[in-house]
């Protein structure tokens, strides 16, 4: 760390130290990262752009009928008051391909590969997994949890 910094850590003082480490951290980003951090949430006509650090309203069950959307909404692990910040809006209908494309520009800011695709897709189709359960398990990925976010999904008829 010094090395990064440039300088003896042990003369500094703390918020010094983090100053200086967060100056490093800026300078070291690809420039896809850092415009990525300072993106605003989507804006989308009938759908929320924030919900509160304490909503919980993600964890209810769907009881609605009709068509339906998984609204992604993402904050960054750093601070727990932080607002959740609308990311994306996957649709949870066919064609599954998209649905499992849409997870993982999401998530992992890729494309799956086609083998990837095929599967979830299939599974989706034949009733094995759901939309949800696909979004979580990428959500979850170990890549996915490189990029230290918290993930808010929220299950809503399309407005």
């Amino acid at each position: 760390m010094a090395e990064v910094l440039g300088t003896d850590l042990s003369t500094l003082s703390f918020a010094e130290l983090g100053l200086r480490a967060r100056i490093a951290l800026m300078r070291t980003m690809t420039p896809a990262a850092a415009r990525w951090i300072a993106e605003a949430p989507l804006t989308l006509p009938g759908r929320p752009p924030r919900l509160p650090a304490a909503d919980m309203s993600h964890t209810l069950p769907w009881e609605g009928r009709g068509p339906r959307e998984w609204r992604v909404y993402t904050r960054r692990q750093v601070d727990p008051r932080m607002p959740f910040l609308l990311r994306a809006v996957v649709p949870d209908a066919r064609p599954y391909e998209q649905v499992v494309d849409a997870a993982f520009q999401t998530f992992l800011n890729r494309l799956p590969d086609p083998g990837s695709r095929a599967d979830y897709a299939r599974s989706i189709e034949r009733g094995a997994l759901s939309v949800e359960v696909v979004l979580r398990a990428i959500a979850a990925s170990a890549e996915a949890q490189a990029r230290e976010e918290e993930v808010r999904l929220v299950c809503a008829a399309i407005p």
